[in-house]
Parts: structure tokens; C-alpha cells; sequence
């Protein structure tokens, strides 16, 4: 009698410790590096006289490099994300949309040393 319910506890344990946990949200990676760019991670971190690895630490890989002729470089970060929230109410259902984007475009010398950085966040 006790050898099957230990045997019965043996299965169900791990059926129940599944149902219990709620499903962990997969995110691609190329989404988590984007999470990174910030108008805070902007302003605070990529400033004049900033290196390339600096900018690369706080914002991750650009969307665009582009190599100019004189052997500077300028980097795009292109990220736009869009919310979206989903209510009952006793009208019926109701839906919002918002969308954000964000542009950096940053300038680098002939040493890779930031020169400029221009910015431009809108929501709607």
C-alpha cells in the first residue's frame, strides 16, 4: 500500500509543480539588446569623447554602421516598440495601442571616439 503512494506522489509531484508556474515569457535575444536603448542610456552614457566600446556597452550593436571616406564611421540605433492593453468593461472590450520609436545616430572620428550624437523619441 505505501509503495504505491509513494509511486502515485513520484508522478503527480512534477504535474502539479508544472501547473503551478506560470509560463516564462521567451524573448529573442536581438529584443534584449534593444531594451537597452533608453533616452536615459542616451543622455547619460554616449556623450562627446565617448569610445566605441562605450557605446557599444551601453546601447549594444547598431542597426546601421555606415564608414564614411575620411575613415569615420557613423552608427544608427533604430528601435521601436509598440503596447498594446486589453480590458473588459461594461461597455464591451476596449483596446489601446501606443507605439514608441527611438533614434540615435552617432558620429565617430578616425579614432572612434564619439564627435556627436543627435537623438529623437517620439510616442503615439
Amino acid at each position: 500500500m505505501n509503495f504505491k503512494i509513494i509511486i502515485l506522489g513520484l508522478i503527480s509531484s512534477p504535474l502539479l509543480l508544472a501547473c503551478s508556474q506560470a509560463p516564462l515569457a521567451v524573448i529573442p535575444a536581438r529584443q534584449i539588446e534593444t531594451q537597452k536603448i533608453t533616452l536615459g542610456a542616451v543622455q547619460s552614457q554616449v556623450k562627446k569623447g565617448a569610445s566605441s566600446s562605450d557605446v557599444i556597452n551601453a546601447l549594444s550593436s547598431p542597426n546601421i554602421v555606415t564608414s564614411n571616406a575620411d575613415g569615420s564611421e557613423t552608427w544608427v540605433y533604430d528601435k521601436v516598440s509598440t503596447e498594446q492593453e486589453n480590458a473588459a468593461g461594461s461597455n464591451g472590450n476596449v483596446s489601446v495601442r501606443s507605439t514608441r520609436t527611438m533614434m540615435v545616430v552617432v558620429k565617430f572620428d578616425k579614432s572612434h571616439i564619439v564627435d556627436s550624437v543627435q537623438y529623437r523619441q517620439t510616442s503615439y
